[in-house]
């Protein structure tokens, strides 16, 4: 997909929001195209015992993006964790073109919650804080206190329910 890893398919990515797989198309591909990576995930998650929940987003336009449930559903309220489940955030594939969690930052949070655990860092500022993900790791990691900044004010209300998920509202 678009780490180019896979040639011919630099404009795709695959995101799995457990229990929804995200299939993003940053150029225009045919309905036919479409249905044959459905088909293509069917097939791996029915040879595992996994039911397929699959929405599909084309971004191919700046400012036009669609986004189709093409089978089974999205969870209302859809919560992903990280961290052996201690980490929920709140994601919604179906609403808009950013879904609340960026996935390739696991790896970001996780170091930073294990820096807050050590003791390394006690307060945390975090800005362009979007959803507060590094927020609920950072308190999750045991830091006294969290300021996040963002100019979306959407963006950190679902911060704040974030943060109540998590039971870490008085800390950031």
């Amino acid at each position: 997909g678009r780490g180019g890893l896979h040639e011919g398919y630099e404009h795709l990515t695959l995101d799995y929001f457990r229990p929804v797989f995200l299939l993003t198309s940053f150029k225009h591909v045919s309905d036919d195209e479409v249905s044959s990576y459905q088909a293509a995930l069917e097939e791996k998650c029915h040879s595992q015992g996994q039911l397929l929940n699959l929405v599909y987003q084309c971004r191919a336009q700046t400012g036009n993006t669609t986004t189709t449930v093409l089978v089974g559903e999205i969870p209302n309220p859809h919560i992903v964790t990280e961290s052996n489940g201690a980490n929920k955030y709140i994601v919604q594939l179906g609403k808009h073109q950013n879904h609340g969690l960026f996935l390739d930052m696991a790896n970001g949070r996780s170091w930073l919650e294990s820096k807050c655990r050590s003791g390394d860092f006690s307060s945390v500022l975090n800005l362009f804080s979007y959803t507060c993900a590094f927020s609920v790791a950072a308190c999750n990691g045991g830091a006294d206190l969290v300021v996040n900044l963002d100019m979306s004010k959407g963006a950190l209300k679902v911060g704040q329910r974030n943060h109540e998920i998590n039971g870490v509202a008085k800390r950031a």
